[in-house]
């Protein structure tokens, strides 16, 4: 029998009226989460953004972001280096260059945060983060 596998992870959600929560990413590691709410404060200084420890989470929603390649993947003898990718357009624009990207094998789509309103009307974002191992 197969048991659905639990993680505990770092959310950054945007707060959204009656306490409803958006998620926008998700960290295995504490400081890749406060370093990513951080631009991501920068980038929408006017949106209410709350940064959360969910222990325990089982099958997490598609909405919720897992890194494409986790540091696990990676041999613990090579150094890792963190790539943050901000996508900040239209929906139309952004949803395009992520189908782009997929196309050409540089992430699954599926690795992508959910499309996320900015201030600006008619304006999204999308992020994306991905490990590669360092030149030495």
């Amino acid at each position: 029998m197969n048991t659905p596998e639990t993680t505990n992870s770092w959310i950054i959600y945007r707060m959204l009226p009656n306490f409803q929560r958006l998620p926008v990413a998700q960290f295995s590691s504490r400081s890749e989460a406060e370093s990513s709410l951080k631009v991501i404060r920068q980038l929408l200084p006017n949106t209410e953004l709350i940064l959360a420890f969910e222990i325990g989470l089982e099958n997490p929603t598609t909405e919720i972001t897992q890194p494409s390649a986790k540091k696990a993947n990676l041999e613990t003898s090579v150094n890792q280096e963190l790539l943050k990718i901000f996508l900040i357009s239209s929906r139309p624009v952004v949803s395009r260059v992520i189908h782009s990207l997929h196309c050409h094998n540089f992430a699954c789509v599926s690795d992508w945060s959910p499309l996320v309103p900015t201030h600006n009307s008619g304006e999204v974002m999308s992020i994306l983060i991905k490990y590669f191992a360092a030149d030495s």
